[in-house]
């Protein structure tokens, strides 16, 4: 494989800074909905459901991006948290009169959504305690 060039380099870095760029704008973008959410909260004097659930969708988004600059990598679980909880909100939203089916086919997707998180989650666990094992396996043999 080729080494990479300046020209490589370069672009790397200035990718890097682009990203961090939009991480940060992202998580003022979130933290400007959550004021606007505040202020409709305080115009309408009262509280509702669905204001919470999209709070929660924002505080999600600001964590993820959060993540990313800790750990360099967003875990795949947290846009499928933010997915469970916008579909949480999008039933919260349409009342009553909806039809049934659709009632089922928004649950069916969070219970789907849910198990892919629980799947995904005990997968990477599975696979950290077998590579520890392995680790240690191989440590032993030396």
């Amino acid at each position: 494989m080729k080494a990479p060039t300046k020209l490589d380099a370069w672009l790397s870095t200035l990718f890097l800074y682009i990203e961090k760029l939009v991480l940060v704008g992202v998580g003022g973008l979130a933290l400007i909905g959550i004021a606007q959410l505040i202020v409709g909260i305080y115009q309408n004097a009262a509280v509702r459901l669905e204001d919470l659930l999209l709070m929660f969708i924002f505080i999600e988004i600001m964590a993820m991006a959060n993540v990313y600059f800790l750990r360099r990598a967003v875990p795949f679980t947290y846009p499928m948290f933010i997915a469970v909880t916008a579909l949480s909100r999008l039933i919260v939203l349409q009342g009553k009169n909806i039809a049934p089916e659709n009632l089922i086919y928004e649950s069916g997707a969070i219970l789907l959504v849910s198990l892919a998180i629980l799947i995904i989650r005990f997968s990477q666990r599975f696979s950290a305690d077998a590579q520890d094992h392995a680790e240690h396996h191989e440590e032993g043999h030396r």
